[in-house]
């Protein structure tokens, strides 16, 4: 230990040395991302000791029973891709809700036929759109139930995404599911599941 504190130090005073006589010669830039570095590998050091902190079982109680688990299947239409991930929401419990957000109003009425032949019973919350937005009403209806959650509900979000047989038509489509859960990741109370269908 003596020994690598003498390295250390002997390397230091080298360093300074150095940085004084070529400073303008471009020891500069050793003297200003040599402590960058250092301040940020300390700062991943600090965060990766809290989140074990966090995730360790150290005073761990039993994990909180749910009482409530109600599901919701975002519907942006009715077709194989919204029924398979209607079926799996299904399987999760019986507290099933489809939710469509609707910008016109005649398609959600097709949309609504629809479902009364294919969602087996599932219950359809249909909410208006005037101003176009996708997001925006599913935001707010799923914060105002977890407003209104009962103690140790769980809400979960099972959101269909086809999956084209190509990664580049990927771009063609809408990303609407990274949003949402890029939205809604950080509430707590709340499982967002992706259900894929291979097109």
């Amino acid at each position: 230990m003596i020994i690598n504190g003498f390295g250390a130090v002997c390397t230091f005073i080298v360093m300074i040395i150095f940085a004084v006589t070529k400073f303008r010669d471009g020891a500069w830039i050793v003297v200003v991302i040599i402590p960058l570095l250092i301040a940020t590998f300390i700062s991943i050091h600090q965060h990766y000791k809290k989140l074990a902190a966090k995730l360790s079982l150290e005073k761990y109680k039993s994990s909180i029973r749910v009482n409530r688990h109600r599901i919701l299947v975002l519907v942006a239409g009715v077709h194989r891709g919204s029924l398979s991930a209607l079926a799996y929401a299904r399987s999760l419990g019986s507290d099933v809700t489809a939710i469509h957000v609707s910008i016109d109003p005649v398609e959600s009425d097709k949309l609504r036929e629809k479902w009364a032949l294919y969602g087996e019973g599932t219950r359809l919350v249909i909410l208006n759109s005037p101003y176009r937005l996708l997001l925006e009403p599913v935001m707010d209806y799923i914060q105002k139930l977890l407003t209104l959650r009962a103690p140790n509900e769980i809400l979960t979000v099972v959101v269909p995404q086809f999956v084209p047989s190509h990664w580049w038509e990927n771009l063609l489509h809408s990303q609407t599911a990274m949003m949402l859960r890029f939205g809604l990741i950080f509430k707590s109370n709340l499982v967002i599941i992706e259900v894929p269908y291979q097109v």
